[in-house]
Parts: C-alpha cells; structure tokens; sequence
C-alpha cells in the first residue's frame, strides 16, 4: 500500500513538471515572437531614420543648385 501512493505521488510531481515545461515552452515561444516583431519595427524605423536623413542631404543639394542659379541670374 506504501508503494503504491509513493507511486501516485512521484506520478503527479512528474505530470506537474510535465504540464509546467509546455506551459513554459508557450510563454517562451510567445516571447520569441515578440522578440521579432520589435526587431523588424526596430529595423524599419532605422531605415526610416537612413532614409529620412537622405532626403535632408538631396534637398540641401538642391537648395544650394538653387542659391547658385540664382546668384548667377542676379550676376547676369
């Protein structure tokens, strides 16, 4: 009779352990997801930020082709 409940007890500590790794393993599968998603917002906000400063570049580029015109208008 010892034996037996001994039995049922390992039983229910490993079915506990059991039911607590896949509960585990959800939440860390669901954090890894998350992970990624900020990873690729991360991502895209960065090649905003590249993107942004290109255009700042470009239209300084074009205001000084637009000063020069100008001055060479106003020479002439």
């Amino acid at each position: 009779m010892n034996i037996n409940i001994e039995f049922y007890d390992i039983c229910y500590i490993l079915s506990g352990f059991f039911v607590a790794s896949i509960v585990f393993g959800f939440y860390v599968s669901k954090l890894k997801k998350e992970i990624k998603i900020l990873k690729r917002q991360y991502e895209k906000k960065s090649i905003g930020a590249d993107d942004s400063s290109l255009r700042v570049k470009t239209l300084e580029n074009k205001i000084q082709t637009l000063e020069a015109a100008l001055k060479k208008q106003m020479g002439n």
